[in-house]
């Protein structure tokens, strides 16, 4: 099969190169193939613009042509398949048209240029549809008539007599056509409509693949050297970043240096005390740090050796034996909740009523005090403004063999305290005996393990010798006291706070609860049950005792007072429970006493006044109303003062100093007339106040609410003097008010009556 190739193209570099090539991959040739091609074919020039290569002897082929890029055209022939009647066509040019061939050796290249004339083309196509038998040779021109029909063109160009269908000037626009235009103007290039969309990118030949791998392989051995030329610069940048540092540290401050090292030609004094100093100084700070690493060192092997007891005690207890015991506590646990659940109503109910029993017999006391006080205040009170009576109040006195039997002793005696009768302390008693039976069968149908408070605690007391850490991490120190309330309050039911003689700490649970907290050298630890008894304390008895102080206690008894403050204070001295920061149920209890006292001071305090006439005989109803009245309230006085340190001082100052001795008692005392009983009721009324208000006032003057008594003293010492100068009454009446004084820490009025009185002697004998 013969093939012919058929090269459009419109640079006339290809042209001068000769383009025209039978290599397979269609690639340029060199200038010296153009030459052999034109040699080889002189012989067989025609006159025909076609160039063909076709076999004379096979007349029947076929063509069909091959676009490689825009700028060429490759046509290829075939031969025909035997059989086939239809002739092919052959290329063919007219004999009036030549393909001019025209090369340029300018200095900017060669290139080939063709002009645009369609009918070359068109008369080819149709001379080799014609099916000629014969394909024409093509003549080739020489080098001289190429030059010459470059330079004629160029010289048309020049001229601009013509107008190019595919240049994009237009004529008058001055612009030269360059060596390319030829290119840019070629007949061969296609419309846009009539360009073949490339769909994929071509394939690349073997040249160029080789020329792309060996550029690539430079581009990476060049990077490589200079990324090695890069990192060898900047090492030795930093190289010499370092030293010029280095060499700046060194010059720099050895201006400095030397400004130091100037000696000064003077030098500070420094004597042996100094260098002492310094040395103690020294040697405290070393022994600070010894001390240090000591407990350091100790708080070291504590842990040591609480690690070595855990593990002893993981190798002693096996899993399956902690297993069980843990089963056991869980069993006992829920049994014990059980039952103390199902017993806290009976518990409640027993407590209720033994409780009801001390409530109603503080009612009937204090009922029977009110109305023994209204019935002989309303007595007086007719007595004294009685407009039918003409008598005066030694008549009244004498009509009342109560009054007339008070003698001058009892004047100044403090009423007893309100006390049951025997038949209703009988009946109480009765009452109790009854229901500590009742308490008694809560648990008769309960296991001893269950409601004996000992063994119930040498339970855990076993769970805390042998799993210490799973002890303290039930927090099992602050559940006891929950736990064991129900038990604790059943044992507490005929326990009266009020009454002397009854002690909480020998009943059966304080003896196994301080023995589980601090027995058994316990105490010598860091035990985590040491808190447990005080929290009972503060949660079951101090509540307990707030019932009674709510409901049941009277301040006007001495008795029971006495007997509760002194409860609260041991307390406090054993558990510490009111001092610091003070829990719930002692805030709670605080404030029950404060509103006792205040209700106390504002509804039963009551003392009355009467005209001065009634006042003057001692034996009158009125004077020993008043009196008695008086006196109980200085009784009150001298309660309250017993709660000093329970509750806070500024509360207690206001109960006693503003409201019962400002309100009542003042009163009392400024209009009496006698010097010897005003003295007396002062010097009771001192006795009341805590010694602890008076420690650290060193005023001169006393405390603020007691401005009016101590003045109201120096006015009395004032006119015992005045009245009966150097007697020896007077003298023992001033050696009182000095007394009271003295107590108060009124400093001031003591100057003022020894420099008026000169009684520096009596002074003296006081101190």
């Amino acid at each position: 099969m013969y093939r012919t190739f058929i090269v459009k193209s419109d640079s006339k570099a290809d042209m001068a190169r000769g383009g025209i090539s039978n290599e397979c991959d269609c690639s340029d040739a060199d200038e010296p193939s153009a030459s052999a091609l034109q040699s080889r074919d002189i012989n067989q020039q025609s006159k025909s613009s076609t160039l063909s290569f076709l076999d004379e002897k096979d007349p029947t082929e076929e063509s069909f042509t091959v676009k490689r890029s825009v700028k060429r055209e490759v046509v290829f022939q075939a031969r025909k398949k035997e059989g086939s009647s239809a002739s092919l066509p052959s290329f063919q040019g007219k004999s009036n048209k030549d393909v001019r061939v025209q090369s340029d050796s300018d200095s900017d290249g060669s290139a080939e240029d063709i002009p645009p004339d369609s009918d070359e083309g068109s008369s080819s196509t149709r001379s080799s549809s014609s099916g000629s038998s014969k394909a024409q040779r093509v003549i080739i021109p020489d080098a001289r008539k190429i030059r010459a029909a470059k330079e004629k063109r160029r010289q048309a160009r020049a001229q601009q007599d013509y107008i190019s269908l595919d240049s994009p000037h237009t004529p008058g626009s001055g612009q030269e056509e360059g060596p390319s235009s030829g290119e840019q103007n070629s007949d061969n290039e296609l419309d846009d409509h009539e360009r073949r969309i490339e769909f994929a990118p071509k394939p690349k030949t073997l040249r160029e693949r080789m020329t792309e791998k060996m550029g690539s392989d430079s581009d990476e051995s060049f990077s490589d050297s200079q990324e090695e030329e890069d990192q060898q610069m900047w090492e030795e940048q930093q190289i010499g970043k370092g030293v010029k540092r280095h060499q700046k540290e060194w010059q720099a401050p050895r201006p400095a240096r030397q400004k130091k090292m100037d000696i000064p030609e003077t030098l500070p004094p420094v004597s042996v005390d100094v260098i002492k100093k310094r040395i103690i100084a020294k040697l405290d700070s070393l022994r600070e740090v010894h001390r240090a690493r000591e407990a350091e060192l100790r708080r070291m092997q504590l842990d040591m050796e609480m690690a070595k007891s855990s593990l002893e005690s993981l190798e002693n207890h096996t899993t399956e034996e902690q297993l069980r015991f843990y089963r056991t506590m869980n069993v006992f646990s829920r049994n014990l909740l059980e039952c103390l659940s199902e017993k806290m109503a009976l518990i409640n109910s027993v407590e209720l009523d033994v409780h009801s029993l001390y409530i109603d017999q503080a009612e009937v006391l204090f009922s029977q005090r009110r109305e023994a006080l209204q019935e002989e205040s309303s007595q007086i009170q007719k007595l004294t403004y009685n407009t039918d009576s003409h008598s005066n109040g030694d008549t009244a006195g004498d009509s009342n063999p109560a009054w007339q039997s008070l003698s001058e002793e009892e004047i100044g005696c403090v009423p007893c305290d309100l006390e049951p009768t025997a038949e209703q302390q009988a009946e109480l008693q009765s009452k109790r005996d009854d229901l500590l039976k009742k308490a008694q069968e809560v648990f008769a149908d309960v296991q001893t393990d269950f409601w004996d408070v000992k063994k119930i605690l040498s339970r855990f007391d076993e769970w805390r010798i042998s799993f210490q850490d799973s002890y303290s991490n039930a927090y099992i120190g602050l559940c006891i006291p929950k736990l064991l309330a129900p038990l604790i309050r059943h044992q507490l039911i005929g326990w009266n706070p009020l009454q002397a003689g009854e002690d909480f700490e020998a009943l059966p649970w304080y003896s196994a609860v301080e023995r589980f907290c601090h027995g058994q050298g316990y105490e010598e630890t860091e035990n985590m049950d040491m808190t447990t008894l005080p929290t009972i304390i503060e949660k079951t008895i101090l509540s307990k005792v707030q019932g009674f102080v709510e409901l049941v206690w009277d301040p006007f008894s001495a008795q029971q007072s006495t007997t509760l403050t002194t409860l609260c204070k041991r307390i406090q001295e054993d558990y510490s429970v009111f001092y610091g920061e003070q829990s719930k149920p002692v805030k709670a209890f605080v404030e029950a006493v404060i509103q006792r006292l205040r209700s106390a001071v504002d509804n039963d305090v009551f003392v009355p006044l009467y005209p001065k006439k009634f006042l003057e005989h001692k034996r009158s109803p009125q004077f020993q109303f008043q009196n008695k009245q008086f006196w109980s309230a200085v009784k009150l006085l001298g309660n309250m003062a017993l709660w000093d340190g329970l509750i806070p001082e500024h509360i207690l100052k206001e109960l006693m100093l503003e409201k019962l001795l400002g309100r009542y008692l003042m009163i009392t005392v400024l209009n009496e007339s006698d010097s010897k009983h005003t003295i007396q009721k002062c010097k009771k009324i001192a006795d009341c106040f805590p010694k602890s208000w008076f420690i650290d006032l060193n005023t001169g003057s006393s405390l603020p609410q007691l401005q009016n008594f101590s003045k109201h003293l120096l006015q009395i010492a004032h006119a015992l003097f005045k009245d009966n100068n150097g007697s020896s009454s007077t003298r023992k009446l001033l050696s009182d008010v000095l007394f009271v004084l003295k107590n108060i820490k009124a400093h001031d009025s003591i100057r003022s009556i020894t420099e008026k009185c000169h009684c520096e002697d009596l002074l003296k004998a006081l101190q």
